[in-house]
């Protein structure tokens, strides 16, 4: 359970983090309208991403105290809990549970615990935990998992950097330095191959995860990607020029891969409620709410590109 120090400095650390920023120049330049011009061209059937990155106002960090969501089944393989706007998956590879990300602070044994228990799972099968980035709404409940279960925890030199030099967050908190990933070397478990993608941006280190999936023994191919921007003012200009060129290579792999599934560590904008009310009443012969299909999936990324690259000019032209 968390300690009392780590009770009293965690709302002090979150309300650092969600403090409003100025709003961007709503005065669009023709530059920046020609990218969301692009991106409303192609949402087409992915409003809710149009909405949430290309209208003014809309796009907003992650809330730290939302509530925790219903654990819930979504393929053969794969699961979901945790934080509502922070979420954890879970991939069953046969030969032991791998988490994709850790959630939020404090809340391995309160949250991750019981909802791996309501899905028929045991903790004590997470053999590892693979970061998205490293920030603390990610890795969370990883101390938790290891020093309860023996958990291996693991991200890539430059985000294991990343964790080690915050000085914000609570160090009781905070995973020792475990499993090095790399971008690009793929991770074999049990025959299960979760593919790490690298994304700098958001953080140095940031990554993202394609794996197959099954729905009812078909075969489909999820992206994860871990390093999500969502707010652009919260990230600094060269680590969103990066970010865009980021977007460009990781559609590339995933093209490559054929994924066609899109998940999200941060749900807010990819309409993962509606899809997940669409997966609980869905009946057999229904296609599957978050099988979006590859020419799709590419679009989705698109259309986040286009809208940050807008944002991205709007905050050059006024020295931001």
């Amino acid at each position: 359970m968390p300690d009392s120090r780590s009770r009293r400095l965690l709302p002090l650390a979150l309300s650092a983090l969600l403090t409003p920023l100025p709003a961007l120049a709503q005065d669009i330049l023709p530059a920046a309208q020609a990218h969301i011009d692009a991106a409303r061209t192609i949402a087409a059937d992915l409003q809710p991403t149009y909405d949430f990155f290309c209208v003014p106002g809309n796009a907003r960090p992650n809330d730290f105290s939302a509530p925790a969501m219903t654990p819930t089944k979504l393929f053969d393989n794969l699961y979901v809990l945790g934080n509502a706007e922070a979420v954890v998956y879970v991939i069953d590879t046969g030969a032991g549970l791998v988490m994709l990300d850790a959630g939020m602070p404090n809340e391995g044994e309160s949250v991750l615990v019981p909802g791996l228990q309501a899905l028929g799972l045991d903790p004590a099968d997470v053999i590892a935990i693979l970061l998205g980035h490293g920030h603390s709404d990610h890795y969370g409940g990883a101390v938790y998992f290891h020093d309860t279960y023996g958990t291996r925890i693991g991200t890539t030199a430059a985000d294991w950097q990343t964790i080690e030099s915050d000085t914000r967050t609570d160090a009781a908190i905070k995973p020792a330095r475990d499993l090095v990933v790399s971008g690009g070397v793929p991770l074999d478990f049990g025959g299960t191959v979760i593919t790490p993608v690298a994304v700098p941006g958001h953080t140095p280190g940031a990554l993202a995860f394609i794996f197959d999936v099954t729905d009812n023994g078909a075969r489909h191919t999820a992206g994860m990607f871990g390093g999500t921007v969502l707010a652009t003012a919260y990230t600094p200009m060269a680590g969103l020029e990066r970010y865009i060129t980021s977007i460009a290579e990781y559609l590339e792999v995933a093209q490559a891969h054929g994924v066609d599934v899109e998940i999200q560590n941060h749900p807010i904008f990819d309409d993962t409620p509606g899809r997940l009310a669409a997966l609980a009443t869905r009946t057999p012969g229904q296609p599957h709410p978050f099988v979006m299909g590859a020419e799709r999936y590419q679009r989705f990324w698109r259309i986040v590109s286009e809208c940050m690259q807008a944002d991205i000019i709007t905050r050059n032209a006024a020295g931001r």
